[in-house]
């Protein structure tokens, strides 16, 4: 298997899903560490994802989940700084500011 790579938009109060790179089959995601923190670069939603998202700005979390060839999936979990998610209109193209990251693979938190 090759590296495979997806990318999620979370509530983080409720847990609800608002966007999934493996799940929309029009959804891309550019990623990149920006300074200390992380910026997402996302095209491919419609109109109401958008705008569910820029509501719930302030309680969001991203996750990025990286699984390479013979190793385990890793999660990566980054807070959004709310206040810098924004939408170009004119582009299409949600950008969303990260300001921490925890990594993590999920199968050492399972009990055997």
């Amino acid at each position: 298997m090759a590296q495979q790579e997806w990318f999620m938009v979370k509530h983080g109060v409720t847990g609800r899903g608002l966007a999934n790179s493996k799940m929309d089959a029009g959804l891309s995601y550019r990623f990149q560490q920006d300074g200390t923190g992380f910026l997402f670069t996302v095209s491919g939603l419609d109109e109401q994802t958008v705008a569910k998202i820029i509501e719930l700005r302030q309680e969001l979390n991203v996750f990025r989940f990286v699984q390479r060839k013979d190793r385990p999936l890793t999660k990566h979990w980054y807070y959004v700084d709310g206040d810098r998610v924004k939408y170009d209109s004119e582009r299409h193209t949600l950008t969303i500011y990260a300001k921490s990251e925890i990594q993590y693979v999920p199968e050492d938190y399972f009990a055997d």
